[in-house]
């Protein structure tokens, strides 16, 4: 998507000079931390436990899953299912933390090999961009 000028509150978007503007915020030279980690357990208390930046997640099968870590106002995640057999990753939020406007604890079901960034709107609250329904 080609850069727009002006500041746009209400987006968040890479521009064609690599500088990723979250909603009239300009990021430039964003390192995040990387990690590829497999999903497992079969519910909230038992998936794997992610970290904040880029996480790659292995071995989902619609039941193994894996958790955000607990939201912290402006805390970014993005989360790939990279999944072999095509089954659905649930995400879960860290416990009493919410996704989007999903009940509390309840899993984003991610579909097989897709991707999510999310962003931590306060201490209990994150958001899919683009906001998917849910």
């Amino acid at each position: 998507m080609a850069r727009e000028a002006g500041h746009h509150p209400d987006r968040a978007f890479i521009g064609q000079d690599g500088v990723l503007d979250l909603f009239g915020t300009q990021l430039r030279d964003v390192r995040l931390e990387v990690d590829t980690v497999a999903a497992t357990g079969s519910a909230q208390g038992d998936a794997a436990q992610l970290a904040s930046g880029f996480s790659l997640v292995t071995g989902a099968d619609a039941t193994k899953g894996a958790v955000l870590p607990a939201a912290e106002a402006g805390m970014v995640a993005i989360v790939k299912n990279e999944d072999s057999a095509n089954a659905v990753l649930p995400l879960y939020p860290a416990s009493g933390d919410g996704i989007n406007a999903l009940a509390a604890d309840a899993s984003l079901d991610m579909a097989a090999k897709t991707s999510v960034l999310l962003v931590a709107l306060d201490a209990t609250t994150w958001y899919t961009l683009p906001l998917l329904p849910s």
